[in-house]
């Protein structure tokens, strides 16, 4: 990757937090599509954790009050995981200088964790 990276930030959630806010029905952390997402497969709050990781890195990262809501993580069956960003979010990705965030999901029995990194193309 040719990128510049203009900024990084990693965070890590215990699953046991993202049962307790699956429970109390998770929508105002995650969209419908995380969720349909995460529980069509195998353990959805592990895979809740990590979203929730990577949101609370975005945000930290693009700071300006981006809230949870503000960033998406989308994922196809054949690519990586990507994050999508509310026209806000976006908006402040830009202010700092990058025009791209990148993310890098995982997860485990009780934990999970996201690097994210906003990167500029080189020009």
């Amino acid at each position: 990757m040719d990128d510049d990276v203009v900024a990084s930030a990693v965070e890590v959630v215990e699953v046991e937090e993202a049962d307790r806010l699956l429970a109390a029905g998770g929508g105002r952390v995650w969209s419908a599509a995380e969720l349909a997402y995460a529980r069509a497969r195998s353990d959805p709050a592990r895979r809740l954790a990590a979203r929730l990781a990577a949101k609370r890195a975005a945000c930290r990262l693009l700071g300006g009050g981006t809230a949870v809501r503000d960033v998406t993580v989308v994922r196809d069956d054949h690519g990586p995981p990507a994050l999508r960003l509310s026209p806000a979010a976006r908006a402040r990705l830009v202010a700092l200088g990058a025009d791209r965030a990148l993310v890098s999901l995982t997860h485990e029995r009780r934990h999970a964790a996201a690097l994210v990194l906003l990167a500029r193309s080189p020009c």
